[in-house]
């Protein structure tokens, strides 16, 4: 899945768009079934079910006739429900997204107050970044030829995503250094211990420490 934007937008730079689509049939059918089987019963759960059905669905119907706009659902969708994933966490009494993410470099405990403020302004940030690439996806998917489209969605879309992750990190360094210095390694060793179904969750507040 980690590569798979790259390959759609190599198939459809060597005018393979059929094989795009044949990869993104298999690919929903794959997780349709992992989700399937998932113990979980939850709306976010049978919506991803949905999902994935009908892009398996429509992807097939995309082969018989030559066509390929399921290709256009995935990058909006993902933007869509990550940018909804940051603004979630921005309601009166919700701990920010970045917050979270943040608690994981200081044991569990909360950090600071400036570097939590900072999380929050943040937090806002990456929400309007999907929803801004959500949204450029979409008007290229009605207005611009497929390649280009591609660039955008399945190529710049990231590129951009790993500079504002390079850029938070180092205005992080040169205003909250005072407070400790983190590498987006140190956050990602945290991450890494994120709950996966079935895993019990660690601690976010208190009670024992993450190393």
């Amino acid at each position: 899945m980690v590569f798979y934007p790259l390959i759609v937008h190599l198939l459809i730079k060597l005018d393979a768009t059929w094989l795009a689509v044949l990869g993104l049939v298999v690919t929903s059918i794959v997780y349709f079934l992992l989700v399937l089987n998932l113990r979980c019963d939850t709306g976010w759960h049978w919506a991803w079910i949905g999902l994935y059905l009908a892009l398996g669905v429509l992807g097939s119907v995309n082969l018989f006739t030559a066509t390929h706009y399921a290709l256009f659902i995935p990058p909006l969708v993902i933007n869509l429900a990550i940018a909804a994933l940051f603004a979630s966490t921005l309601r009166a009494g919700a701990t920010p997204l970045v917050e979270r993410m943040m608690r994981f470099e200081y044991e569990g405990r909360s950090p600071p107050p400036p570097v939590a403020r900072y999380a929050r302004r943040l937090t806002v940030v990456w929400a309007v970044y999907f929803a801004a690439v959500a949204l450029g996806s979409g008007a290229l998917a009605l207005t611009a030829p497929l390649e280009l489209w591609s660039l955008f969605a399945n190529v710049l879309n990231y590129v951009f995503a790993i500079l504002l992750v390079v850029f938070q990190y180092l205005y992080r360094f040169w205003r909250y250094r005072r407070y400790g210095v983190v590498m987006p390694w140190d956050t990602l060793r945290g991450m890494a211990r994120l709950p996966w179904p079935g895993r019990r969750a660690p601690s976010l507040n208190g009670g024992p420490t993450l190393r």
